[in-house]
């Protein structure tokens, strides 16, 4: 017996909704990775010793969980996207999605790399070709940003539900959620989730995430009943157990202590916020203003890493290294605005037309090798 709480795909004007919450879920999810990367990683990883900022270490040091909660934003949003879509339409949208902003943030990274990269970063001609593809890691090939590594991710995530829509399995998309979500959730409490390698592999450490985006589209989509209650029980002892887990890690890896219980109140925020979203109706941050900070959202992470650790070892010192990362954040801000404006705008566009005639033209010429098959056949 169902509890119906609240579902906005019932009529023709909420499925329309559009969730400003989310774009600005999204833009802070990304700016504590900036904050993550310029404040706690680039010192003590070594990648910019400059930055020394003990004091805000303290914090900072959490603010790599802006990356559990991009995956489980792009697991809500892509089901949402793909509800009425095709497997071709899908290939689409998601190469002018993610490839134009890429490309141009991967020939600014390598240009600043080659001016001022010094003896920390360097780049090769092979390096930038395999990186082009996005599945440099296919070929052992280090990308040219460290923070390329979720794309990856993303591409496997992206892979399964291109599967789901070519063999048309998305009517068993709640069975495929659950499994994903139960099996990420049960390797978690075995050894190979602890291993060193894993958290750079999708699963099972970023699959349950995907699948927790999952649970929340279907009680967008379908309303609450006991089956889903169920899951969303799931989701969030994943989400506990996966943050607390990794934070075990960190610590491990850095030699300081990550408060478990500090890891565990700022998921169950995010995870309370994406539950407003679901059961709700309205939400006093569904504001048009939030889409302009979402737009930033992928060029800003794709352009801030590497750039500001260079930036910050070629001009920062002691005296200077705040105010420089101060403005650094605001420089990678306008450059994620600008690619944003004249790459994913404009050329995306461009890349979604070519895309779509491409598969259109291959369409047509499968159809015409059946429809020839089928009259030579008749002839005999």
């Amino acid at each position: 017996m169902p509890i119906r709480i609240s579902t906005s795909m019932e009529t023709n004007t909420q499925t329309k909704t559009r969730f400003y919450e989310i774009d600005l879920l999204r833009f802070i999810s990304a700016f504590f990775v900036v904050i993550f990367h310029y404040t706690y990683t680039g010192y003590m990883e070594g990648f910019s010793t400059i930055a020394d900022f003990e004091n805000v270490r303290e914090i900072s040091r959490y603010a790599y969980m802006g990356i559990n909660f991009f995956f489980v934003i792009s697991g809500f949003v892509i089901f949402m996207s793909i509800e009425k879509g095709s497997a071709r339409h899908f290939l689409v949208s998601r190469f002018s999605r993610l490839f134009p902003a890429y490309w141009a943030a991967l020939c600014l990274t390598t240009l600043i790399t080659v001016l001022i990269g010094a003896d920390v970063f360097t780049v090769t001609p092979w390096q930038f070709i395999s990186n082009i593809t996005m599945v440099n890691e296919l070929f052992s090939v280090k990308a040219i940003d460290s923070a390329y590594w979720t794309l990856f991710i993303e591409l496997q995530f992206y892979l399964l539900v291109y599967i789901l829509l070519l063999f048309g399995l998305m009517k068993y998309v709640q069975q495929f959620i659950a499994v994903v979500l139960i099996v990420s959730l049960i390797a978690l409490y075995l050894p190979i989730a602890q291993a060193d390698t894993m958290w750079t592999e999708i699963f099972p450490h970023w699959s349950g995430y995907f699948a927790c985006g999952g649970v929340f589209y279907l009680l967008r989509r379908d309303g609450i009943n006991y089956y889903r209650l169920a899951l969303v029980v799931i989701a969030f002892l994943y989400v506990l157990k996966q943050s607390t887990l990794f934070g075990e890690l960190m610590s491990s890896w850095f030699n300081i202590e990550f408060n478990l219980t500090i890891i565990v109140i700022i998921n169950s925020v995010f995870f309370a916020s994406f539950c407003i979203t679901v059961f709700c109706k309205g939400h006093f941050l569904r504001q048009r203003w939030c889409y302009y900070l979402g737009i930033l959202t992928y060029p800003l992470y794709l352009i801030h890493q590497h750039i500001g650790y260079m930036v910050f070892n070629a001009f920062g010192d002691t005296n200077n290294i705040a105010l420089l990362v101060l403005v650094t954040i605001i420089v990678v801000l306008i450059l994620a605005w600008l690619i944003h404006h004249y790459v994913e705008v404009k050329l995306a566009k461009a890349f979604k037309r070519f895309g779509n005639k491409v598969l259109r033209i291959s369409y047509e010429l499968k159809q015409n090798k059946q429809k020839t098959e089928l009259d030579k056949a008749a002839v005999k």
